[in-house]
């Protein structure tokens, strides 16, 4: 199951450039990775698979004093609008690689799709 293409356009929908697993732009204060936890079989039928889960976390980060609620109800908005299942969104402070403080959010979400 590929959610790469719905995933990507969370940089449209929220202004903010969005990555698979890692960031590469070292530059950047504010990011959105993508990172694919776990797919599975989650029905089946006559002894063949019909439908995947896929387990998917989605990651905002932002500078430790920047007013993130926004952003985050935009994220939340637009992947129930793309049928995901959000199980939690949870928010913390990090260490950077700078050893700045950095604001990450997770969005803990699962997909379900019928195989084709």
């Amino acid at each position: 199951m590929d959610l790469t293409d719905i995933l990507m356009q969370l940089a449209t929908v929220t202004g903010i450039q969005v990555y698979q697993d890692i960031c590469i732009d070292e530059d950047t204060d504010k990011y959105i990775t993508c990172v694919y936890q776990d797919e599975r079989p989650a029905l089946c039928a006559n002894n063949r698979v019909l439908a995947d889960q896929c387990d998917i976390y989605v990651n905002l980060y932002t500078p430790s004093g920047f007013d993130y609620f926004g952003v985050k109800r935009q994220i939340r908005d637009y992947l129930e609008e793309k049928e995901f299942v959000i199980n939690s969104i949870h928010s913390g402070l990090e260490d950077d690689i700078s050893g700045n403080k950095i604001r990450r959010t997770t969005f803990d979400c699962k997909y379900v799709g019928f195989r084709e």
